[in-house]
């Protein structure tokens, strides 16, 4: 108790005797639900958090509707923000936008926006200027903003004032406090957010406004629920001199836990107890070769202390990657990094959410709205998406409906393949490609 309380400050500590008149008194019949170590740990999180709150409640949300999903060509269709004030949307924005290049068919599927529908409308120069003294001097707030609305926005306005956007991705922040899929439809189904109409700019900032200022509520209760973990070490040695009998069920599951930071080599825990054991007069009190026991035994420690390799330390990552690492054997280096990331493992689960560092094997029905920095699609020639015979017209065209879903999961880079034959028959072609105007560039 003395190192927890030693670890936020709290150096005059008396253990036993009478105490001092400006002392505040602790014992078991504090925390008798919890028991004393875990009570204590629990209060000190109370006090070092009473502070922590959702700071950012001040903020303009943004969205864009666009031409395609080319950060490097699109232009705007539909521009909308919405200023939130001491977490209330207070005022919002919302203009069309007339492109000077043409929407193309995809995109037209997913927001609706037709040329048609922006005949009167502004060009991009002269909604700019009202939409920048919208938003002021506010932080702009957009979900995947890094990846894709602040590139295009700031190619698109050009000058010192598309440099000088103060911005913040939702998506980042998503991704950290949630293990489900951190679209921001399935973020507002989470939290029980009416979403408006997908892909409608304005629906979609409303959205975002109100999914952002939850993400930042649950970022404060991930705060409080992991502060002073710093400590866990002190806290797994208070656990282990604990009466067992004396143990709720959460500080069971927390002995077993932090024994391990306990025991562990970056740890001076020990190292702290075996200093006020000698300084200690009650015959009572455990040594530390006893405490060592209780944590686990010597062995235990000895493991946890020891340089591992990563063989040991990830089996099963490294049992996946041998394979992979043998693939390149004998290319140059660069080659072999190279080719080692194009097929560095699988997604670690379902599907449910994208890791920056992993290729994901996913059905096109199952993308769910996810992202990814390399998309890889495979298949798109005749035989197995335009003229099977088997397939109606109605499901070819579902089958292009989600073939664009699948492209605009990209953010970095997408990769069509095509066959010229299959098995031996030829696949008739790639129309798909052709009516992009896209041609097979590497035969392998």
């Amino acid at each position: 108790l003395k190192g927890m309380l030693n670890g936020i400050g709290i150096n005059r500590v008396q253990l036993g005797g009478v105490p001092k008149t400006d002392s505040i008194s602790l014992g078991h019949s504090d925390c008798r639900s919890l028991g004393i170590a875990l009570g204590l740990f629990k209060a000190m999180q109370i006090v070092r958090s009473s502070d922590f709150t959702n700071q950012f409640r001040n903020f303009t949300a943004v969205d864009i509707e666009t031409t395609d999903n080319d950060i490097a060509s699109a232009e705007v269709v539909e521009i909308a923000a919405v200023r939130v004030r001491n977490g209330r949307v207070i005022d919002e924005f919302r203009s069309l936008v007339k492109p000077r290049v043409p929407i193309s068919a995809g995109a037209w599927d997913v927001h609706g926006i037709s040329e048609h529908d922006l005949g009167s409308a502004s060009h991009f120069e002269e909604v700019w200027p009202r939409f920048r003294e919208f938003c002021g001097r506010d932080v702009l707030v957009a979900h995947n903003g890094h990846n894709f609305d602040f590139p295009i926005l700031r190619r698109m306005a050009g000058g010192p004032e598309s440099a000088d956007l103060c911005t913040y991705d939702t998506l980042i922040l998503a991704r950290e406090l949630r293990s489900s899929s951190a679209s921001l439809p399935n973020l507002a189904r989470i939290y029980g957010i009416a979403p408006g109409r997908a892909h409608h700019a304005l629906d979609d900032t409303r959205t975002l406004a109100e999914v952002f200022l939850r993400l930042g509520e649950d970022k404060v209760v991930r705060a409080r629920k992991t502060s002073l973990d710093n400590l866990l070490d002190h806290l797994g040695v208070a656990l282990a001199l604990s009466e067992p009998e004396t143990l709720c069920e959460e500080a069971m599951r927390l002995r077993d836990l932090a024994r391990l930071y306990s025991l562990g080599r970056y740890s001076n825990c020990l190292e702290f107890y075996r200093g006020e054991c000698e300084h200690c007069t009650e015959a009572a009190v455990r040594s530390p070769d006893e405490l060592i026991e209780l944590l686990g035994g010597a062995d235990l420690m000895l493991r946890l202390r020891t340089d591992k390799t990563a063989s040991e330390r990830y089996p099963e990552a490294m049992a996946r990657i041998r394979p992979l690492l043998r693939m390149q054997k004998g290319k140059p280096l660069r080659e072999q990094i190279a080719g080692f990331l194009e097929r560095v493992a699988l997604s670690k689960w379902d599907g449910a959410s994208s890791d920056a560092g992993r290729v994901s094997l996913l059905t096109l029905h199952s993308t769910k709205g996810l992202e990814f920095s390399r998309v890889y699609i495979l298949g798109t020639d005749d035989a197995g998406f335009t003229r099977t015979p088997k397939k109606t017209k109605a499901e070819i065209e579902e089958l292009r409906r989600l073939l664009y879903v699948g492209m605009t999961r990209t953010i970095d880079r997408l990769v069509l393949t095509c066959a010229e034959e299959r098995n031996g028959t030829p696949t008739g072609g790639h129309t798909f490609l052709d009516e992009m105007g896209l041609s097979p560039v590497a035969a392998i």
